[in-house]
């Protein structure tokens, strides 16, 4: 008896991580503001009801793994040798939460691009970027006692922050491998660390 063709039944759903690759893409080409969720629905073959599952707002697609990001820098800080130096954890600590964020597609550096270069998103960029220094100051200020708002833990996770975001703006146009990109991130950061470490020291 010949069994009965199954029908071919709606395709697989988008993940969020093609909805994100898709996004990103429509970014990138026509700009972040130019761009409606409208258009990242039918981009990634879905509907926008399907895409609010996935992200609650537009800014979500960048911002999400962007926080993701800055928690698992957290996380490592706070899990890390505290038998070490402040300052050679801080920085082992960066490059390994930047290597977590790193995929092969390079949506990483994709989103990076788009939440640096977009107008729109400056008047979010701020906070994030300061819940970022924040997570290296509140560090600091656990291991030096005192609180993450005082002269030299807040100093420190500004300085630190910024010398990781232009590091990555370097990286804006690089076609490097993301290896060579963390290698050369952890050397780069090494005086920095150094001079910080000695500022530190004569607490």
């Amino acid at each position: 008896m010949q069994q009965a063709r199954r029908g071919r039944g709606r395709p697989p759903a988008a993940s969020r991580e093609q909805i994100e690759a898709a996004a990103l893409d429509l970014f990138l080409s026509q700009g972040y503001g130019e761009t409606g969720i409208a258009e990242i629905a039918a981009a990634s073959g879905i509907s926008r009801t399907t895409f609010f599952r996935h992200f609650p707002s537009k800014s979500a697609i960048v911002w999400s793994a962007f926080d993701d990001h800055t928690r698992t820098l957290r996380r490592l800080l706070a899990e890390a040798d505290d038998t070490a130096p402040v300052m050679t954890v801080v920085r082992t600590c960066i490059v390994e939460a930047l290597r977590s964020s790193v995929d092969e597609q390079g949506i990483w550096l994709r989103r990076f691009v788009v939440l640096d270069g977009s107008a729109d998103l400056q008047a979010e960029a701020l906070a994030h970027w300061v819940s970022w220094a924040d997570a290296v100051a509140d560090y600091v200020a656990a291991r030096t006692g005192g609180s993450g708002e005082d002269l030299r833990p807040a100093s420190i996770g500004g300085a630190m922050q910024a010398a990781f975001l232009a590091a990555l703006r370097g990286w804006r146009t690089t076609s490097k491998p993301a290896p060579e990109l963390l290698a050369a991130l952890d050397q780069d950061l090494v005086p920095l660390c150094e001079v910080l470490q000695g500022w530190l020291d004569t607490m």
